[in-house]
């Protein structure tokens, strides 16, 4: 009869105290008794990477271990360098171009300029080149673009030398097949440049670059 009084007071006192469930999820934990959420944490009501303790360790407070990952610095710039100017050259586009006193062919003659003799205009006026000497008039002259000088050849039977850039312009003469030509500047499709004709006489002006090359 003591067995059966003693078994029931037992089974009472099991159902009187309150049972204590705890709630875990995978992961071993560490020194202080918590570690750092990496598998279905938003099952358990967690964030991916929130440390937070098991069985009351540590404390109630749960914290969060972020890393930031450094600043990305792009490189700089390379800069880019401007091409350069090219200036383009001015010459005496006749055999005889007058150099008057005054912006003005009803001035006086100061001098007279030959073939080929460079121009360099201060740019003052629009019908006249101004220079040391006085004022040559514009339509006398012609331009083309330096380039580095090299020595081409006359392919065909003969090579026709042009005043300006162009076939309609005044001719000055022609050279040989095979005569090399010294060439310091072009325009367009042709060369400016200067060579002998046949009878050893210096030859300059245009020549196409479809003749010399």
């Amino acid at each position: 009869m003591k067995r059966i009084t003693s078994l029931l007071v037992l089974m009472l006192f099991l159902f009187l105290v309150p049972i204590q469930t705890i709630d875990a999820h995978p992961g071993r934990t560490d020194a202080n008794g918590g570690h750092t959420c990496r598998t279905n944490c938003e099952k358990w009501g967690l964030q991916y990477g929130q440390y937070h303790y098991h069985n009351g360790g540590g404390g109630s407070s749960t914290s969060t271990r972020t890393t930031s990952s450094p600043a990305k610095t792009s490189a700089p710039k390379a800069q880019q360098k401007a091409a350069p100017v090219i200036q383009k050259k001015v010459i005496v586009a006749v055999d005889s171009a007058n150099v008057f006193s005054a912006p003005s062919a009803d001035s006086s003659v100061a001098a007279t300029l030959w073939y080929g003799f460079e121009i360099k205009d201060s740019g003052m006026h629009s019908d006249f080149a101004s220079i040391d000497k006085g004022f040559v008039s514009k339509s006398l002259l012609v331009t083309f673009t330096p380039i580095t000088p090299k020595t081409v050849k006359i392919q065909a039977e003969k090579g026709y030398f042009f005043s300006t850039a162009s076939s309609e312009s005044t001719g000055r003469g022609f050279a040989a097949k095979n005569s090399l030509v010294q060439v310091v500047g072009e325009s367009g499709d042709w060369y400016y440049g200067s060579t002998k004709d046949s009878n050893g006489k210096v030859l300059v002006g245009f020549v196409s670059k479809t003749v010399a090359y």
